[in-house]
């Protein structure tokens, strides 16, 4: 079964595709992704039948690969299928199809839309190496590439300001949940020795409370800046800055689910310290009341929907602290539906209207009846109506709680549904009924053929319930009338109460005599709760203080000394550069000048006077020569020449 390593490496090969063609090439190849993407649904769909019909402990397939030594051990990188993998190969994948088509759409008119198509694929990829990874290391490394492709895509614009900042935001806050990320995986290999999934489960029994405790928690904390729970959750409204398209996959089906999946997979750990469940439970509501409330005074169609998302991923982290995992896995995965359905139709009303300020429009219903239609199926799964997916969901939530005697808990889910309902309803309002706003259109056809898809499978997904439980390995039931009925009669009471404010005269209401008679609880609403205020006030401008105070010091003193030392050797090297000039060079030239002298006198006097005796040599050495002729040894020769001498002296004398 290694064709399952093409999942998650099609998506890859596309970005590596991408990355390294011309722009020209791009374009050309823009429907590749969608391509792949539909190819890796149908290996998942593949793959789902092989779990098929699930409940097993053991993985049908595991992929081991060695990647590097340390001490006594070899660290590895594993990915298995078993249910829960399949599953969520399924959710990311269908999403991925039907961005993938509805951006062809559109991005069509933006001029690095190759770009984009490529991260979007690379982040893809990387959600289902984490959702097939069997290792906590090979967890973290597609965790950490999310985390990039996420700064990418949010800041996809970087030519505006707010795109730009809000991807910076959101690399850094969720780096600061990464920390506890790192600290659990320290613990749990100086604990057990290994990262992989089922060693460090197995060896539960073993761990030392303290360990088990640090490790939780770290978790925890990691997932609470990845999956946007309060106080780390400022940077997913912000985040909004990026294409809508890229927003329903990173706060739908892939970033924001990694760290309720990472929980969910883990959750043996957190139970072994009851107090870290607890803490889960308890941020879990309050992430829920918080983003419930704070997606009531929101005007911006993207902003709204985003602090849904924040409120619907505490109702995650509210199962996960019941201690239920199967429950939140449902709730991830219908959620991930609705809320692609939403922010894709969002994108779509954003188009017709050009804005995203929901003050401004109105009227669209009437002449965009898809997106109309797709967009109320999606509300009212949020809102948790039945029989959408939502209610379902959410009811065993609700569920979950009463079950375990958590009615606190229970009573705030339910404060948060109400609120759920009424801002959908505001929603609907506002952007559906009212008078017209310019001319509306309905969108691109691939826009509104995944807004279908996604409208059906929410329509029908709720039902597969007590299967999706059976098939996780847990008990599947229906909804319980006890429970049901007030869930529902709490979100009729909001549905009714948005109609009451912002519907029953058929336009939107002036909600000025609220905002008046609230002035301040409004204001500190409208400023997010001044969760940002504080965090730019206790953390962003001390730190610009400090960091400013240490540029001073850096200009003034350290650069000071080094340009100071600078200074006092570039004169020392003018007066040294002097001396060798004058001294060292005069000394050396003028040693050079009587060398020369030296040679020419030399020269003179080897060309006058050893010349001339050279010469004179050269005669006495001929004319040796010629005397030797006389020496001939015979003594006749030599009473010749003696009579001949003497003949010569005799005849001068005489004369």
């Amino acid at each position: 079964m290694t064709w399952l390593l093409a999942i998650p490496g099609l998506p890859a090969a596309c970005f590596l595709v991408f990355l390294v063609s011309s722009r020209r090439i791009r374009e050309r190849l823009l429907p590749l992704p969608a391509v792949c993407s539909f190819i890796t649904l149908g290996l998942s769909v593949t793959a789902l039948a092989r779990v098929w019909p699930g409940g097993a402990e053991e993985p049908v397939w595991r992929g081991v690969l060695p990647f590097a030594p340390l001490g006594d051990h070899t660290l590895e990188l594993s990915m298995a299928l078993d249910p829960v993998a399949a599953a969520m190969l399924i959710v990311v994948t269908l999403i991925a199809a039907c961005v993938q088509v509805y951006s062809l759409g559109y991005m069509h008119r933006d001029e690095r839309k190759g770009w984009y198509f490529g991260v979007l694929s690379l982040f893809t990829s990387a959600m289902l190496v984490l959702v097939l990874s069997d290792t906590l290391l090979l967890t973290f490394m597609a965790w950490e590439l999310m985390g990039l492709c996420s700064y990418l895509l949010i800041g996809f614009w970087f030519e505006m300001e707010a795109p730009r900042k809000a991807s910076m935001k959101a690399f850094l806050t969720t780096k600061v949940g990464d920390m506890g990320f790192l600290l659990a995986l320290f613990m749990i290999w100086s604990t057990v020795g290994s990262f992989e999934y089922r060693a460090v489960l197995e060896s539960l029994g073993e761990w030392p409370a303290a360990a088990a405790a640090m490790a939780g928690f770290g978790l925890v904390f990691a997932a609470m800046g990845k999956s946007a729970q309060m106080p780390l959750h400022v940077w997913l409204p912000d985040a909004m800055a990026g294409p809508t398209p890229a927003s329903a996959l990173i706060h739908a089906a892939t970033m924001v689910a990694a760290g309720i999946y990472v929980v969910a997979r883990m959750l043996p750990l957190l139970a072994l310290t009851p107090w870290v469940m607890e803490f889960v439970l308890a941020i879990g509501v309050a992430t829920a009341l918080m983003g419930g409330v704070l997606a009531c005074v929101q005007h911006d169609v993207k902003k709204v929907l985003a602090y849904s998302t924040i409120s619907q991923l505490g109702f995650m982290f509210i199962a996960l602290g019941a201690g239920n995992a199967e429950v939140a896995l449902f709730h991830l995965v219908t959620h991930a539906f609705f809320k692609s359905l939403l922010f894709l139709g969002a994108g779509v009303i954003i188009h017709a209207a050009h804005t995203q300020d929901m003050r401004l429009m109105g009227g669209l219903g009437r002449h965009m009846p898809i997106t109309a239609g797709t967009f109320t199926v999606g509300t009212f799964a949020l809102a948790g109506l039945f029989p959408f997916s939502g209610f379902f969901s959410k009811d065993e939530i609700i569920a979950v709680l009463v079950h375990h005697d958590h009615w606190y808990a229970a009573a705030l889910a339910l404060t948060a549904s109400f609120l759920t309902a009424f801002y959908v309803n505001r929603l609907l309002f506002r952007v559906f009924s009212g008078p017209e706003q310019g001319e509306l259109h309905e969108g691109h056809p691939s826009m509104l053929a995944s807004l279908v898809v996604l409208a059906g499978i929410t329509c029908v997904l709720g039902f597969a319930s007590p299967t999706f439980a059976e098939f996780l390995g847990g008990e599947g039931v229906w909804p319980e009338l006890g429970v049901a009925l007030p869930s529902l009669a709490v979100a009729g009471a909001g549905l009714v109460t948005g109609w009451w404010i912002y519907g029953r005269r058929g336009v939107v209401v002036n909600t000025r005599i609220y905002k008046e008679r609230f002035a301040r609880l409004y204001g500190v609403l409208d400023q997010r709760l001044h969760f940002d205020t504080f965090y730019r006030q206790m953390i962003v401008e001390p730190f610009a203080i400090v960091a400013s105070a240490l540029a001073t010091i850096d200009r003034t003193a350290i650069d000071g000394v080094v340009n100071g030392a600078i200074g006092f050797w570039k004169r020392a090297a003018v007066v040294a550069w002097s001396f060798d000039d004058a001294a060292v060079d005069g000394l050396v030239n003028g040693l050079a000048k009587i060398d020369v002298s030296a040679t020419r006198l030399l020269d003179d006097f080897d060309n006058g006077f050893v010349d001339g005796i050279v010469a004179g040599v050269g005669h006495v050495v001929t004319a040796a020569s010629a005397v030797r002729r006389v020496h001939t040894g015979n003594v006749r020769t030599y009473l010749i020449g003696l009579v001949s001498a003497t003949a010569v002296l005799v005849w001068v004398l005489t004369r």
